[in-house]
């Protein structure tokens, strides 16, 4: 590989002096250089940092920058962070980039080979970026000291949250203006951008015991995150914590790690077998959508057969009601043909009636005529 290949891991810390020179060791060893951004942290991690300062970490930046030594706590801005790094990766020479936090170690797929060499080998393969695998180990014991190597210490892993599982955090320089806050820094945003098919290794260490676990999400993140980032679904990893969490795991429901395994399964689990299971992911969901369509086609018959009975009762009722009609009707006319008769024979007996009163009174004349 050529000496003159340079890659350049973006660090942005608080409060991680724990770990922090296990970190930054970890890249130097990979042959990787670091320029570190401390967010004002409270404790030892500027201290700890400096001790690579000409050892492969190139500056410690304070950011923001104090303008008075009593100046009010500040804000976990991630954007400002963020839009500090698109500004680096622009500034620094570098043939690469990684967006690097500073809780966690990233490594190539293959065995016995360095992390800078690894992306210099994708690299000559035409790629300009590379995407990451999180293996996250929680804490299963208070037994982590600060400045032990976390691989060394934590043997229990499991997938990263669905939050967290986009990892596009490594870059070619000199594609184009690069971008990290529309994904709030989950993927590098860079033209014709052109993803390696098999995913490096990324192990996440962002909780380290019992007590570490309360005083990074109750005290060092949850009272500084902005409300316009939170309105945007950022920092939503410690949402279902509460007072009086238990950050130490079970290690029954976790997954001991075995490099030689994870590796493996990094090389075969690459972009055509993702397409296949995308493939049968997509299968998977229109079997479901038709056994959906087909229970919904099926309750829709039930209910027209429903309404089909109910407007046949409805029907056999309207018919009943005009059959009733009809021998009302027929009633009726029956009742007029009776009173035409009787009015016939009314008019008839009048008739009669009047005939024989004339006979009456013809001969009522005659009987006083006599007289």
């Amino acid at each position: 590989m050529a000496e003159d290949f340079r890659v350049v891991a973006l660090i942005a810390a608080y409060n991680e002096g724990d770990v922090i020179s296990s970190v930054i060791g970890h890249l130097v060893d990979n042959k990787v250089d670091v320029y570190l951004i401390d967010n004002r942290s409270t404790d030892n991690t500027v201290s700890e940092a400096s001790r690579w300062l000409d050892r492969g970490l190139l500056a410690i930046e304070e950011f923001p920058r104090r303008t008075s030594e009593k100046e009010e706590p500040h804000p976990f801005d991630w954007t400002a962070l963020l839009r500090r790094k698109e500004e680096l990766a622009r500034e620094l020479p570098a043939n690469w980039f990684l967006h690097h936090d500073a809780d966690e170690f990233r490594e190539p797929p293959w065995p016995d080979m360095s992390l800078r060499d690894a992306i210099r080998w994708v690299d000559r393969l035409g790629y300009n970026c590379i995407d990451f695998r999180v293996f996250n180990f929680p804490p299963t014991d208070d037994d982590f000291r600060a400045g032990q190597d976390p691989r060394s210490h934590f043997r229990y892993w499991e997938d990263a949250g669905e939050f967290d599982r986009s990892q596009l955090k490594c870059w070619k320089k000199g594609s184009g203006p690069v971008s990290l806050i529309p994904s709030g820094g989950h993927e590098v945003g860079l033209p014709d951008r052109r993803v390696f098919p098999i995913q490096f290794l990324l192990r996440h260490y962002p909780i380290r015991s019992q007590g570490h676990g309360r005083q990074k999400v109750f005290s060092d993140r949850r009272g500084r995150f902005l409300e316009r980032e939170r309105a945007r679904q950022w920092h939503i990893q410690y949402d279902a914590f509460e007072e009086g969490h238990t950050f130490l795991a079970d290690p029954a429901t976790l997954r001991p790690f075995d490099e030689d395994q994870v590796r493996l399964e990094l090389m075969l689990d690459n972009a055509v077998t993702r397409h296949e299971k995308y493939l049968a992911g997509l299968a998977k969901n229109d079997a479901a959508r038709a056994a959906e369509e087909v229970a919904a086609e099926r309750v829709r018959t039930e209910e027209l057969a429903r309404e089909a009975s109910n407007l046949e009762r409805q029907r056999a009722a309207r018919d009943s009601d005009f059959a009733r009609l009809e021998q009302r009707a027929a009633d009726l006319e029956a009742l007029a043909e009776e009173r035409g008769r009787r009015a016939a024979e009314l008019e008839k007996s009048g008739h009669a009636l009047q005939g024989h009163a004339a006979e009456l009174e013809r001969a009522l004349g005659r009987e006083e005529g006599r007289r």
